[in-house]
């Protein structure tokens, strides 16, 4: 707090206290005279901008911030180590915009502008490509482990035999089967090269691991989650065959002629509720999702609810999750609660070093960020989907 505040609030303390006091009515009114005054000049002090010290809130650093403020790289920046490594637990990249290009163009190494006698202004920071919003890891349930496997038992029978026996009858066995399934983690790693002078741009470099090491990791892994073909080589995906139930639907399931990608839906739904887990999302692609938005009945009603009185999305009760990360023409309805487990082995690990290549020759430094995680798709009746189109027969 500002000294002349605190010495204004100290003298308003005092009067009040003598106030208090047995006091003539000549002092009490020299008192309230001098009260007044104080309280002018509190409120002048105020409008010229003071502020009290009152409690910030606590700011959520970026991965770059949390890099740039390490004491490793601040170490490896001023000579005093040959690499340095970080690890930022449990970190997911937030940013929104459109899918990167299926074999983009590297340019590396990224290097600080030069050149020039009057030099150009420049704008903070690094206007980086749109970028995906990511969604689908953070669905299932996570799990942290410490080894390169992971095992699971999972129960595949239930011949219940409970029964009203009567008195001094044997009593009936039920029997249960399980059986153990194993996983491997996979490492999801990704290098760039940056210019030593690039290390000093604090600002620069904080864009640079946000918007595209943090990133290009995270959506490798959430494509994987979708589409990985699983064993031993890579993670498995939700649509691949073999890890969901096909929604499987004829023309007649769907209520004969008058069937709609709502009925096919909703059909879905149903075969989880009688696998008995619990439908809790719909996941589909932005451009179906809007296909199926646009869709009016006979009086030219929007289904959904028209442009005007839309509210949260969605469908047959259940909300609906559009996203890039799902195939256009695709779909799916799920219990992400049962369905699978995301098995983490480490958090986010970025790390620094010359060591690579001629790195020392042309004064770069090489990034590294990786991450080690595995994914188990325990309950195939779980998911059910497949194709989002109504059944010819």
């Amino acid at each position: 707090m500002n000294e002349e505040m605190k010495s204004v609030l100290a003298a308003l303390e005092a009067i009040e206290k003598k106030m208090s006091e047995n006091v003539s009515k000549e002092e009490v009114k020299a008192l309230e005279e001098k009260q007044e005054k104080l309280s002018k000049q509190i409120l002048d002090l105020q409008q010229k901008g003071l502020k009290l010290e009152l409690p910030q809130t606590k700011q959520v650093k970026t991965v770059g911030e949390l890099v740039v403020e390490h004491e490793a790289f601040k170490n490896y920046l001023n000579g005093n180590a040959t690499k340095c490594r970080f690890e930022i637990p449990e970190f997911k990249a937030e940013e929104s915009g459109s899918q990167t290009p299926a074999t983009p163009t590297v340019q590396n190494p990224m290097l600080t502008p030069t050149g020039g006698v009057v030099p150009a202004y420049r704008r903070p920071g690094i206007l980086g490509l749109p970028q995906r919003q990511l969604s689908i890891e953070g669905l299932f349930p996570s799990s942290p482990i410490s080894s390169n496997s992971f095992e699971y038992v999972r129960e595949t029978g239930f011949l219940n035999k409970a029964a009203v026996v009567a008195e001094g009858s044997a009593k009936p066995f039920s029997s249960i089967s399980f059986d153990v399934k194993t996983g491997k983690v996979h490492t999801v790693p990704h290098l760039a090269k940056v210019s030593k002078q690039m290390l000093e741009d604090a600002p620069a470099l904080i864009a640079y691991l946000n918007t595209r090491m943090t990133y290009g990791v995270d959506l490798v892994v959430e494509d994987l989650l979708i589409s990985g073909a699983g064993g031993d080589t890579t993670l498995p995906g939700i649509f691949t065959t073999g890890n969901y139930t096909d929604v499987g639907a004829s023309k007649a399931d769907l209520g004969g002629s008058s069937a709609t990608l709502y009925d096919l839906i909703l059909l879905a739904k149903t075969k989880i509720q009688k696998a008995r887990f619990h439908p809790n999302l719909i996941l589909l692609n932005p451009t179906d999702w809007m296909k199926m938005c646009v869709v009016k009945n006979s009086s030219g009603d929007y289904y959904t609810g028209g442009p005007v009185n839309s509210v949260v999305n969605t469908l047959w009760g259940l909300p609906v999750l559009d996203t890039e990360a799902i195939p256009e023409g695709k779909f799916m309805v799920l219990d992400t609660t049962q369905a699978a487990t995301v098995w983490r082995r480490s958090g986010l690990v970025i790390e620094m070093f010359e060591q690579d290549s001629d790195n020392v020759q042309k004064n770069l430094v090489t990034i590294r960020a990786e991450r080690r995680l595995g994914f188990s798709i325990e309950r195939p009746e779980a998911l059910v989907g497949g194709t989002l189109a109504i059944p010819t027969a």
